[in-house]
């Protein structure tokens, strides 16, 4: 009962199809994106692998220059050997010239050491200068202000005579005392 369902290969197909047939026409585009992944991805496998031939190519010269010591691979790098022990070891001018080399690199940086901290000397010297010329220059504008003050006021005002004092008050005040005086003297 069920009729085996036959795909369209072709657009024309695909066109001419019943519109009773939308699975088929839908399996039909499916089937084509695939096709055209997978011819996609087969191009891009063909890369790789023609690029991974070029590598091997580039890494078998470069390993052929590297056996040859005096010849230059095609490509234009030159390459040397790595010598089996260190250079001028037995060299004792070298060993010499090696010492001052270190030592004068060891004098060298104590003397930046004592020059940063002759600058950190020299900076805490210029601010503690700066402060004290602020407070000089305070203390001088707060003595032009006095001066100017001075001047604009008198500093000593005339002092106005005493009140006299009436003379009745002056025995009223001395009385007692006068009277204690002649007690212990004793009486004349």
């Amino acid at each position: 009962m069920n009729p085996t369902l036959t795909l369209p290969s072709s657009l024309s197909e695909l066109k001419q199809a019943r519109p009773n047939d939308k699975w088929s026409v839908t399996l039909a585009e499916e089937r084509r994106r695939f096709q055209e992944d997978l011819d996609v991805l087969r191009d891009r496998e063909n890369n790789l692998r023609e690029y991974e031939a070029r590598l091997r190519a580039w890494q078998a010269e470069i390993d052929s220059g590297r056996a040859s010591v005096t010849g230059r691979p095609a490509n234009g790098i030159a390459s040397f050997q790595r010598p089996s022990r260190a250079p001028f070891v037995d060299n004792p001018a070298l060993q010499t010239a090696w010492e001052k080399l270190y030592r004068a690199r060891e004098l060298l940086e104590a003397e930046q050491t004592y020059l940063r901290d002759e600058r950190i000397a020299f900076r805490d010297m210029q601010e503690a200068l700066k402060r004290r010329e602020e407070q000089v220059a305070d203390r001088e504008a707060t003595w032009a202000e006095r001066e100017a003050l001075a001047v604009r006021e008198p500093a000593v005002k005339p002092i106005a005579p005493p009140l006299p004092v009436p003379e009745t008050a002056t025995r009223i005040s001395r009385g007692p005392f006068e009277m204690a005086c002649s007690v212990f003297r004793g009486s004349k």
